[in-house]
């Protein structure tokens, strides 16, 4: 068996590190500032962002979107390890429940700046339209952060017995006998958290693919290329914790993992690089390009087309095909950083070309609620760009999420070691 790299080998700051510390005031600092942003935009109302009436969704839901497909990205890798067998992944895959579990958590936390009044998120439940995918979504997403967290429980809870942690929550057996119990009662969960997690991004991926008003997003491929685009999010993230845990010290394998996971998620970037030609195709190839598909190669929106093509796409596919650079940890971490980039500019570009145009095209449009430039209410088209109280919302959320994911990863056990 290869050893574990010396990077493995680093040891863990110590509790009272200045890092850890300065690195824990900075979270503080940018969640009290989101927070206090966020304060500001109840009290003025959704007119400090730039979403109207015609482009209704913004940053807020283009990152949730983003952190729903890194969660069940992350619980698909766990999950699927577990149901057949995949040893390899048994050093990650409570760090990789951890990441699941904290990302979904930030999906729901997004929508609420997106309803503009805390109120509102009564609505939702007290005046609920079941045949909407709207709140089948919200639904599920509560449903699967229970699931996440019984499920991190499960693997954690008699090494925190073993601790005397209060988390353990009455944990008694802490011996063979309860981890072989445990051991079993995981598998079966998985049997639950795989197709949940599929299931998460695939009802994400019907509140656009089903709204026939929406030619961009009218199409039956929106649920595999949300779950493909999971895949390539989560697994890159899970890759880029992994190594970054490991340095210290938290977990640790060998650097044959490393290039499984980048060879992996190069199969997963061919995957998604497929299925968004299969949408492009069938928008250019008829010979009449649509709007939508006018933006992403010609329009104002193609930068952005670009950096997912080739900065999400290509480019890391070409670092991890290659055997030689997949050995080496730190080309596996760009590769997955990139692909990470591209995957949020997917989001982005879906939003923003999707809203780009009125469900009315011609005019007046639709009413966007207050005059514009050339004194008119009405728009046919709408150009988005977050405003700085958009920006500094979810960087705030974001914020929390990583202060909610060091201190599980400082203080959880995630190292599977059952008794010999």
């Amino acid at each position: 068996m290869s050893a574990v790299t010396t990077e493995s080998a680093v040891p863990a700051p110590r509790r009272g590190s200045r890092g850890f510390a300065i690195w824990i005031a900075a979270l503080v600092a940018l969640i009290v500032l989101g927070f206090g942003v966020w304060i500001y935009q109840v009290v003025r109302g959704l007119q400090v962002t730039d979403m109207r009436d015609n482009v209704i969704w913004g940053l807020y839901i283009i990152t949730f979107m983003f952190f729903v497909g890194l969660s069940a990205g992350g619980l698909i890798v766990a999950s699927a390890g577990r149901l057949f067998g995949v040893d390899r992944f048994a050093p990650i895959v409570r760090l990789a429940i951890v990441e699941a579990t904290v990302t979904i958590a930030t999906a729901a936390l997004l929508i609420i700046p997106d309803l503009g009044h805390v109120q509102h998120i009564y609505n939702l439940f007290i005046h609920a339209h079941w045949l909407s995918p709207m709140i089948w979504d919200v639904t599920v997403i509560l449903i699967y952060l229970v699931l996440s967290l019984l499920y991190l429980w499960l693997y954690t809870r008699r090494d925190l017995a073993a601790r005397g942690s209060w988390l353990a929550l009455g944990t008694k057996d802490t011996g063979r006998a309860g981890r072989d119990r445990d051991h079993h009662l995981t598998y079966v969960l998985a049997w639950i958290a795989l197709p949940a997690a599929v299931l998460v991004h695939s009802i994400t991926a019907w509140i656009f693919g089903l709204q026939i008003s929406r030619g961009f997003w009218y199409s039956a491929i929106m649920p595999p290329l949300f779950v493909s685009s999971a895949l390539v999010s989560g697994l890159a993230l899970v890759t880029i914790l992994a190594f970054v845990v490991r340095r210290y010290g938290r977990i640790s394998f060998a650097d044959e993992l490393g290039s499984f996971l980048g060879g992996l998620l190069a199969v997963f970037l061919a995957v998604e690089a497929f299925l968004v030609l299969c949408e492009v195709m069938a928008g250019y190839y008829p010979g009449i390009p649509t709007d939508a598909v006018h933006q992403l190669f010609t329009g104002r929106y193609a930068p952005g087309f670009a950096v997912e093509v080739v900065v999400g796409l290509v480019i890391p596919f070409i670092l991890l095909a290659v055997a030689g650079w997949r050995r080496r940890p730190q080309i596996v971490v760009v590769a997955a950083v990139l692909a990470l980039i591209g995957i949020f500019v997917h989001r982005a570009n879906l939003i923003v070309i999707g809203l780009g145009k009125a469900p009315i095209p011609s005019p007046p449009g639709t009413p966007l609620g207050i005059p514009q430039a050339n004194g008119s209410s009405f728009a046919t088209s709408s150009v988005y760009f977050p405003t700085i109280w958009e920006f500094l919302i979810v960087i705030g959320i974001v914020a929390l999420a990583a202060l909610v994911l060091t201190l599980a990863v400082r203080y959880l056990p995630l190292r599977d070691e059952p008794d010999a």
